[in-house]
């Protein structure tokens, strides 16, 4: 009888080591990722402007806001397209969108209140007095070699002065359909078909200017501005630009007009020409 239940001891004392080998060659569990909400702060240029982080309106005013993202894994880092919308006066309304990319976990502040060459300006459609048009038309020289351009064309009356003046061709390129809707009724009434051309399109976008031998605007200094890198690459030496009212940063224009309109407001008329150095400095940028 001792016999045999030594027998089972050893028996059932070597199973047990069996599930006790089995149990320790076993991998080690493997722990869950931990997931973290991560607070970002977004600072914008105006506060009235509007935020959306990837695609989705963000509720808030202020130069500085706080968005809090949805849980992400610990550590892992994330990219989030963040988009902003402003109007820095009544007559420009500016979007500004920037891919950025954070670690989960680590709070960020992002700055979308630098100046970036991919904003975008919409700007509101203000027509210039037919006499002021006649001035910068002056002012630019137009002769019959010109080609005419004017981005944010409104109505079309300044293409279709300048051609009327002498002006070979032109071109008018605008972001609102109905401006261009209207710009085309015009040149079909005035008969200039054959030589005006009427785009629909962000002016900002425009691929090539290098026929351009005088340019047109009234579109505000900030769309100014990021026009003004175009201008420079695109356009050839001796090329006038001549803008109503507004002006291109440090650009000096060669000539400033003021001169007193027939509805008696004062008016400011500004020209600047594409020289070498202005290319070489494109070149450079």
């Amino acid at each position: 009888m001792r016999r045999l239940i030594v027998a089972l001891s050893i028996v059932v004392g070597l199973q047990g080591a069996a599930v006790a080998g089995l149990v320790l060659n076993q991998a080690p569990a493997t722990k869950a990722p931990s997931n973290v909400r991560t607070r970002l702060t977004i600072n914008v240029p105006h506060k009235e402007t509007e935020l959306s982080v990837e695609g989705k309106p963000i509720a808030g005013t202020g130069t500085s806001r706080d968005f809090q993202t949805p849980p992400l894994e610990a550590g892992k880092m994330f990219e989030y397209t963040f988009t902003i919308k402003w109007k820095p006066n009544n007559y420009t309304e500016i979007t500004r969108s920037r891919m950025v990319r954070f670690k989960a976990g680590v709070t960020s502040v992002i700055d979308l209140t630098k100046e970036d060459p991919h904003d975008r300006a919409k700007i509101r459609f203000v027509p210039t007095p037919d006499d002021i048009v006649a001035a910068m038309i002056q002012l630019a020289g137009v002769n019959a070699n010109d080609v005419v351009y004017e981005p944010g064309c409104g109505d079309g009356r300044i293409t279709i002065a300048a051609i009327r003046s002498g002006a070979k061709r032109g071109v008018g390129i605008d972001i609102d359909p109905q401006r261009v809707e209207e710009s085309r009724a015009n040149v079909k009434r005035a008969g200039l078909e054959k030589r005006i051309d009427i785009r629909l399109g962000d002016a900002l976008d425009i691929k090539d200017l290098s026929e351009a031998s005088v340019v047109f605007l009234y579109m505000g200094n900030e769309f100014d501005m990021l026009l003004r890198p175009h201008l420079w690459r695109q356009l050839k030496v001796g090329t006038r630009i001549v803008s109503h009212r507004f002006l291109m940063g440090d650009w000096t224009p060669d000539k400033t007009v003021t001169m007193s309109g027939l509805d008696e407001d004062e008016y400011h008329l500004h020209l600047w020409t594409i020289t070498k150095e202005i290319k070489e400095k494109a070149a450079k940028q």
